[in-house]
């Protein structure tokens, strides 16, 4: 078993199929065994990118209420979810601080960093975003980028 930190541009890849899909699909699937953290903010993110989609054309209505559907449920059922507690809002206000990050990726990697609090345990930090995986990498985290295994 292996703990792993999602953020959405990596989770999304679970549901939709794109660069790196299948790789994230071994690792994130409830058959795989192991724990996937999720930051509470990815419910807001994922339905964005899912809606984005939706306007664009590329999804029908039918498959974003599914997709929807299948990834609340999931984050619900089988994620183990952070709460942007008051301990997260102060920490990634010190990242920003320290890294080129944009407001949410530093609420992401916030939320990774209290995972590993809260479990006790060392996690691997998967985003597809270059500048969140420097930072993750710079605050001692295990990282990897889906895009890299297409």
């Amino acid at each position: 078993m292996s703990i792993f930190f999602a953020d959405t541009s990596a989770i999304v890849k679970q549901y939709l199929q794109e660069v790196g899909s299948a790789w994230v699909r071994t690792w994130a699937s409830r058959s795989s065994g192991n724990v996937v953290i999720l930051s509470r903010l990815t419910a807001v993110e994922f339905v964005s990118a899912l809606a984005r989609r939706q306007r664009q054309g590329n999804l029908s209505t039918a498959d974003f209420i599914a997709l929807r559907g299948a990834f609340l449920s999931d984050m619900d059922q089988f994620y183990i979810t952070v709460h942007l507690e008051e301990s997260v809002l102060i920490r990634a206000r010190g990242l920003v601080s320290l890294y080129s990050l944009r407001a949410l990726d530093a609420l992401q990697l916030a939320s990774a960093l209290e995972g590993i609090h809260i479990l006790g345990e060392p996690l691997t930090f998967i985003t597809a975003d270059i500048d969140l995986l420097k930072a993750a990498t710079a605050e001692g985290l295990l990282t990897d980028d889906p895009n890299a295994h297409p």
